[in-house]
């Protein structure tokens, strides 16, 4: 189909731009939030309504085209070519609402965390976001996504109370616990390819005192900030999230001093009394060297940027998997990859706890009940040209080989990079059961979702 055709007719329904490749602005219409990330569609399509999503899936449907929805941009490594698809880019229907007696927050498809958190924060609320003001919360939920509630409260993903979706078919439906049950299931966590998701009610909870913040020491503290780490969680609450994250940043403005160069950091926040969250973090503060210690009492909607995560898109290359304990031997490796400097050219190697919560299956979760690992590993680096590209993929490689006694089984689609069966994700009657619903919502597949089945 020409790009003249597809501009003609989508036009002539929509309110919102139509972007074709060589127009002004493609390069800017098409740009995913990771920028070493290549995305060449047959068209971007911005709708501001659910209307223009229907529009946009009936045009796809009746021209033999594929439709990929993205918000933000985050996640789309893990996304297929997009030859002959339209790019649905979302970013435009940002409205959040507040329920706060019911606890609730409506929240439309191209709403980041920061934007749901600073609505929700007014009322002393916040729903289970990720540790980025920046990523996209519906793409979140579909993976199943955790962030500094998970622990106390479970998965973003079974945190969620309903979906207004729009189907393959074109048609707009609301699917909760009582309508549409099986696709309400099935976008808790098993992915997007069942329907495009247009706003998402999440439960808000109430957070009458949080503190939060971190504390860095230099490099070569590792050893003793793991050790002190895995010891440290291994019987912390469930109102306490903690990450321990390496860090090699440059010497640039945009890095605050404490942090340039190569640093171990412990992230951490506590959903409790101020005098409990500094109780809980004497035995860190104990060791010596720190170089930055910012833990202290903060807002509701000051958790998403506790972490200090990038909030302008980067050119990046990562990947992330489970891990079955926090042993010794575990923090032994981590810590002597540390030790050695042969992490390079990674700019970040994170262990995140998890646990609590999100090792219940709880009465009426989603496709994702639980995640089967004491922790998550993460690890990425700038990816500037070619060779940066190669060195990383190598880095990824080794650490995945190197931590492989002590991986889980179960993958973590919300940040694997590509290629990765989203059937590791699920058991294996799980993962039929969402086929079956993925057949009954999308039999043709015209729905390009991230980590497409192989």
């Amino acid at each position: 189909m020409s790009g003249m055709t597809i501009r003609t007719e989508l036009l002539s329904t929509l309110r919102e731009r139509v972007t074709l490749p060589g127009d002004p602005g493609w390069d800017t219409a098409r740009r995913s939030w990771n920028l070493a990330v290549d995305q060449n569609p047959a068209a971007v399509v911005e709708p501001a309504t659910s209307e223009d999503v229907e529009a946009v899936i009936q045009f796809a449907a009746q021209n033999g085209l594929r439709v990929a929805p993205q918000a933000t941009g985050h996640g789309s490594e893990s996304l297929p070519a997009l030859d002959g698809a339209l790019l649905l880019k979302t970013s435009a229907m940002r409205k959040v609402e507040v329920e706060p007696d019911k606890g609730i927050a409506r929240v439309e498809a191209g709403a980041r965390a920061g934007e749901v958190a600073d609505a929700a924060g007014e009322h002393r609320l916040a729903p289970v976001l990720g540790l980025a003001a920046t990523v996209g919360v519906v793409g979140l939920a579909l993976g199943g996504g955790t962030g500094w509630l998970s622990r106390a409260y479970g998965l973003t993903a079974n945190n969620v109370k309903a979906f207004e979706v729009v189907t393959a078919k074109g048609e707009r439906l609301r699917a909760d616990a009582h309508t549409e049950p099986e696709l309400f299931w099935a976008l808790r966590g098993g992915g997007g390819r069942f329907a495009i998701v247009t706003a998402v009610e999440f439960e808000a909870h109430s957070v009458a005192d949080v503190s939060a913040g971190m504390v860095v020491w230099p490099a070569d503290k590792a050893a003793a900030v793991l050790e002190q780490f895995r010891r440290w969680t291994l019987d912390a609450p469930e109102s306490l999230g903690a990450v321990f994250r390496y860090l090699d940043l440059p010497p640039i403005d945009a890095v605050p001093p404490p942090l340039r160069g190569r640093n171990v950091a412990v992230i951490a926040a506590h959903l409790d009394t101020e005098r409990d969250g500094r109780r809980l973090m004497e035995p860190l503060r104990a060791l010596n060297g720190s170089v930055l210690d910012t833990f202290g009492p903060v807002g509701a909607a000051d958790l998403v940027r506790v972490a200090g995560d990038p909030e302008e898109p980067l050119p990046a290359r990562g990947d992330g998997f489970l891990v079955r304990e926090l042993t010794d031997e575990l923090v032994d490796a981590v810590a002597e990859l540390i030790a050695e400097n042969v992490l390079s050219p990674l700019s970040v190697l994170e262990l995140r706890l998890l646990g609590g919560a999100m090792a219940r299956a709880a009465d009426g979760h989603g496709a994702l009940a639980t995640l089967n690992g004491a922790s998550s590993v993460f690890a990425s680096g700038p990816v500037f040209d070619a060779a940066a590209a190669a060195a990383i993929t190598d880095r990824l490689e080794h650490l995945r080989v190197r931590l492989a006694p002590w991986t889980a089984p179960q993958a973590l689609l919300n940040s694997s990079g590509g290629g990765v069966d989203p059937a590791r994700a699920f058991d294996d009657a799980t993962w039929e059961r969402l086929r079956r619903v993925q057949d009954a919502f999308d039999p043709d597949r015209l729905i390009l979702s991230n980590h497409p089945s192989v």
